[in-house]
């Protein structure tokens, strides 16, 4: 593009386009560098950038109606849920030996309800929580760096705290109360 003599409505419209973030990525690439030679262009950005500022502060703030926020919570967390012994499958993991079947995820707090199964020997590599994550053992056993965990144990950590590699003597099936933003390490 060339430098601009004026603002021309061409140059309105593109500008306009540009600073309320209405233009595809391949435009906008080609505009920010046309903006580097031409003053016209980028004193147009800055002065509706400048406008539609003032534009959303001066807007009033309105407060949704309490119904509102039941709706939408509603939708994304069910008020009663039922997983029934048949429904579902059992998903292989990137570990070898270990087996997991989802059964919910609360997509407001990432909470996410899952039945590990590990068969014995299998290793889950050390990860990192990002949220609580508690562990019921309903048959097996758990081997932790510094623990183990057996039938009917039960395991809480807090988000943020690490785990080496777990392993299982015997194999194991648990449920696992976990969190969306964990990491594995590699």
């Amino acid at each position: 593009m060339l430098q601009h003599p004026n603002a021309s409505d061409e140059v309105l419209d593109l500008a306009s386009s540009y600073a309320l973030g209405l233009l595809q990525p391949p435009e906008t690439a080609e505009f920010e560098r046309h903006l580097q030679g031409c003053p016209v262009c980028r004193e147009e950005v800055k002065a509706i950038q400048g406008v539609s500022a003032r534009m959303a502060l001066a807007a009033p703030t309105l407060q949704p109606a309490p119904r509102l926020r039941q709706q939408l919570l509603a939708r994304l967390r069910p008020e009663h849920m039922i997983v029934r012994a048949e429904e579902g499958a059992w998903e292989a993991t990137p570990y070898p030996g270990i087996e997991v079947r989802r059964l919910f995820v609360d997509k407001v707090t990432g909470a996410i309800t899952t039945l590990l199964r590990a068969a014995a020997g299998a290793v889950y590599p050390a990860h990192r929580h990002g949220g609580t994550e508690q562990v019921y053992v309903i048959d097996g056993d758990l081997i932790f760096e510094d623990h183990k965990l057996e039938t009917g144990d039960y395991e809480i950590s807090s988000g943020s705290t690490e785990h080496l590699s777990i392993t299982t003597e015997t194999g194991c099936t648990a449920l696992i109360i976990h969190n969306l933003a964990d990491k594995v390490h590699r």
